[in-house]
C-alpha cells in the first residue's frame, strides 16, 4: 500500500449515488454538477475524477456549458466552474476544394468547386459595456466579447472575420489566447 496515495473510494461512491453522466467534449463521464447558480452568469459547479481543463465543452442537461476557470485538484476529485453557452458561432473548418470532374474533348482538365464546411461552435457571448481605451474610459453598445473553446478549427478565425451573433453582424477585432483552452475574440458592429 502506497502511504502517499489517496483514496477515492469515498468520492467514487458519491459518484455512483448521487453523479449523472454528461458529455466531455463527446464522451460521457460521470460526475457531480452542483446546480446551484453561482454570480450573476449561470456559473455552476463539476467535480469529477476524469481529467478535466478549461475550454473542455461540458453537454449537461441539454445545455452547452464551457469550463471557464482552471482546474482545482482535491484529494478525491477535480472541480472546476462552468459557464452556459449563450450562442452559437459558425466557423469554416475547411475551404471549397477543387475536383477534376474530368477533361475536356481536347484534353484540358475540368474541376469543380466544393462549396466550404462549416461548422457551429457554442460560445458565450457578453456585452462589452465599459471599455478603457488608452487611459480613456468609454462605453460600447456596439462591442462584444465572444468566448469559445480553443481547438484547431477555432484556431482559423482570424482578424477582421465577419460572423453573425445574436441576429448581428460583428467583425473580429482582437483574438486573445492568454487563458490555456480558450479563445476570446473581441468584436464590434460590422459595417455592412
Amino acid at each position: 500500500m502506497n502511504p502517499f496515495a489517496f483514496d477515492t473510494s469515498d468520492f467514487q461512491f458519491l459518484l455512483d449515488t448521487v453523479g449523472e453522466t454528461v458529455n466531455i467534449d463527446n464522451v460521457s463521464k460521470k460526475c457531480i454538477v452542483q446546480n446551484e447558480k453561482v454570480g450573476d452568469y449561470e456559473d455552476i459547479y463539476i467535480y469529477t475524477l476524469s481529467n478535466i481543463q478549461r475550454g473542455n465543452l461540458i453537454l449537461h442537461n441539454g445545455k452547452n456549458y464551457l469550463i471557464v476557470s482552471d482546474v482545482t485538484e482535491g484529494k478525491q476529485y477535480k472541480k472546476a466552474l462552468m459557464r452556459k453557452c449563450t450562442h452559437t458561432i459558425r466557423v469554416m473548418v475547411q475551404e471549397g476544394q477543387q475536383i477534376l470532374i474530368g477533361t475536356t474533348p481536347w484534353g484540358e482538365e475540368q474541376y469543380k468547386t466544393t462549396d466550404p464546411v462549416y461548422e457551429d461552435f457554442s460560445c458565450i457571448v457578453e456585452q462589452q459595456k465599459v471599455v478603457i481605451d488608452g487611459g480613456q474610459i468609454r462605453t460600447s453598445d456596439s462591442e462584444i466579447l465572444v468566448t469559445l473553446q480553443d481547438n484547431k478549427f477555432t484556431r482559423k478565425i482570424k482578424l477582421n472575420d465577419i460572423y453573425e451573433v445574436a441576429g448581428a453582424r460583428y467583425k473580429v477585432t482582437h483574438i486573445n489566447y492568454t487563458k490555456s483552452g480558450l479563445i476570446i475574440l473581441r468584436c464590434e458592429t460590422a459595417v455592412v
